[in-house]
């Protein structure tokens, strides 16, 4: 009886083991954090969607003279002087914008820019 518990136990753990490392790679989380002087979005996604997030940002945010890389972690100064901390890496992103130093309609573009960048991240 002993045996046929811990072999039960054993069978479970492998199960529960193997079913996180196959769903781990659909793993999309994201979360907004909107106060009185800061917006941010923190996401991680699957890194196989890091060319297409880069291509948005490159294509919306920034100007020529600037391009988004992996592996970056910068204050970003955009063509309307608008000010915004990213960071990133495949399989993750972290946008802040400071509502304080920047105009409304600079906070508002990013919001939407983070919208857009949740349905890609998200996308199947």
């Amino acid at each position: 009886m002993k045996k046929l518990f811990v072999l039960a136990a054993f069978g479970f753990l492998l199960t529960g083991f193997l079913s996180s490392c196959f769903h781990h790679g659909n793993h999309v989380s994201i979360t907004i954090s909107d106060d009185e002087d800061e917006y941010e979005m923190d996401a991680s996604y699957q890194k196989r969607k890091t060319h297409a997030v880069q291509v948005y940002l490159n294509d919306l945010l920034l100007n020529s003279s600037v391009t988004f890389r992996n592996d970056s972690d910068e204050e970003i100064v955009l063509a309307d002087n608008t000010t915004i901390s990213l960071r990133s890496y495949p399989g993750h992103l972290n946008i802040k914008i400071d509502k304080t130093e920047n105009p409304e309609e600079s906070c508002e573009m990013i919001r939407v820019v983070c919208e857009d960048l949740k349905d890609i991240m998200d996308d199947n």
